[in-house]
């Protein structure tokens, strides 16, 4: 007691260095707690949350910021428990870790064992997925996949497991893992200098594979892996869980041409994601007798270019449209550069997603694209904005992709989501939502849309359809009144450049 008064002290729990308050905090909490006794001070109800609600915000904290958001009051404590807030556990390389001088590169994190242990503890029986995305620390990745697969394996003894450990992992259904497989210097965005994973890290991812026994889905992006080491790479996972998969995303196994046979293995397998490279004829032949009702042929940064890369053949397509008929393709490329989608002939290709800002309309692809899939094609688009040298909004007409994007929406009767970022006149977007027959869903650029009709006039058209055309093309308001009035969709309009970028074609792809 100090002058008749209780002496107010301050407990700090983990608190960094860098994140340590003002010497002053505690001298001002008083004060603090003086301003909070008003009784004219409105309070809210965040203790009152419904569960539901608090999941949802918790799981959008770091492990340390709920750690901390449990301590404020009862219900926030047990909302730390709840379920869906460990539906994902992501791991880097801080996650659960503190700071260490190393001699060569300064203050680096290692992973703290006793906190991986409480952690693990505590909510190992909660955690549905696990999301694994190192960035320089590869050790702390091999021992934290060490200890939860030591933990499992504990689990699956007959007898003798240490009832602390129970439980611990047996709800993770998903597993995904990134491998930063590019170790160009950072001062230089374009380098690309590729470096697989292997060794000790891949053995003790091997071993965790083998632990999960209820996986559902499974990614596994930029491993590049040496040819021996990817024909033994699913062993473990089609040992363990050959009857439950449900998704598996394979992206740059390898970084040359090396089909994995173990994706047509997978009896009860839905969505399959694979980089070109790593499907032939005999994958196919697989595929033609499974399951699978989605497959992606994803082409990112670190794939190979189109023309390094051979297509399946179309015999080996035909068969599979024979065999699954219920089978739908996605062609999808992700890269900084003009790279191209590798068009596989007679596949049934269903959407067709660029995700490049180099990558323009050419006449050559797109209208190869339209005589391969006109009939099966019902998504198709440019998602990130362009390069503002690559697609001047003056550009002339018989510059620009009107005349292309016209033939594809008259020519594949599927068409139900298209996006245009390049520059094209307001005539272009009337014909387009005139001619698709079933098209539902169409993204425009407006800062790259040329008010008024350079068509030329068709012999096709009438005078009354000239006209109309001539007239609504020329105010911006007109055209979105006419498009939304033939769309059926009363609320359409050209985008902004910012609403541009947040929209996306993947919710259009049913996967």
């Amino acid at each position: 007691m100090v002058n008749g008064k209780r002496a107010r002290t301050a407990c700090y729990i983990e608190v960094d260095d860098d994140e340590a308050c003002e010497d002053d905090t505690v001298a001002r909490s008083d004060e603090n707690d003086s301003k909070n006794d008003d009784p004219d001070r409105g309070w809210t109800q965040w203790s009152n949350l419904p569960d539901h609600i608090l999941e949802r915000i918790f799981s959008h904290l770091t492990i340390k910021e709920r750690y901390y958001a449990s301590l404020t009051c009862y219900g926030w404590y047990r909302a730390f428990y709840l379920p869906h807030v460990w539906s994902n556990f992501l791991v880097e390389d801080a996650t659960l870790g503190r700071m260490r001088y190393n001699y060569y590169s300064g203050w680096q994190p290692v992973l703290d064992h006793s906190r991986l242990q409480s952690c693990l503890l505590s909510v190992g029986h909660l955690i549905r997925g696990l999301d694994f995305r190192p960035q320089v620390s590869f050790n702390n990745m091999f021992q934290f996949m060490s200890l939860i697969s030591w933990a499992m394996e504990q689990n699956a003894r007959t007898s003798g497991c240490p009832r602390e450990w129970v439980g611990c992992g047996s709800r993770i259904r998903s597993l995904n893992y990134l491998f930063p497989c590019n170790m160009a210097l950072s001062e230089d965005p374009e380098s690309v200098k590729l470096f697989g994973t292997g060794g000790q890290l891949l053995a003790a991812l091997k071993r965790l594979m083998l632990c999960l026994t209820n996986l559902h889905s499974l990614s596994l992006v930029d491993l590049i892996l040496e040819r021996y080491e990817a024909n033994h790479l699913l062993d473990e996972v089609l040992e363990s869980c050959c009857l439950v998969l449900r998704r598996l995303c394979l992206v740059n196994v390898t970084s040359h041409h090396c089909p994995i046979m173990h994706i047509g293995l997978f009896l009860n397998l839905q969505v399959l994601e694979v980089s070109p490279q790593n499907v032939d004829d005999d994958v196919l032949t697989l595929l033609a007798d499974s399951k699978v009702k989605h497959l992606t042929l994803l082409q990112n940064r670190y794939t190979p270019p189109a023309l390094a890369i051979s297509p399946c053949s179309a015999k080996a397509w035909l068969t599979v449209r024979r065999d699954n008929p219920k089978l739908r393709v996605h062609l999808r490329v992700e890269s900084t550069t003009n790279a191209v989608i590798l068009l596989q002939p007679e596949a049934p290709v269903a959407s067709m997603i660029y995700q490049t800002p180099k990558t323009m309309i050419t006449s050559d692809q797109l209208v190869a694209a339209v005589d391969a899939y006109k009939y099966t094609l019902t998504v198709y688009g440019h998602e990130q904005l362009p390069v503002a040298s690559e697609s001047p909004k003056d550009g002339e007409f018989q510059e620009r992709p009107d005349s292309l994007l016209v033939l594809m929406a008259r020519s594949c009767p599927g068409l139900n989501a298209l996006m245009v970022r390049e520059c094209i006149s307001t005539a272009t977007i009337l014909l387009i939502a005139k001619s698709a027959q079933n098209l539902r869903h169409l993204y425009i650029n407006r800062d790259q849309v040329r008010l008024g009709c350079d068509w030329p006039r068709s012999p096709d058209w009438t005078d009354e359809f000239y006209d109309w055309l001539q007239t609504t093309s020329g105010s911006l308001e007109a055209t979105e009144r006419e498009v939304s009035r033939i769309l059926d969709h009363p609320y359409w309009h050209l985008l902004s450049v910012e609403q541009f970028q947040m929209a996306s074609l993947m919710r259009h792809v049913a996967v």
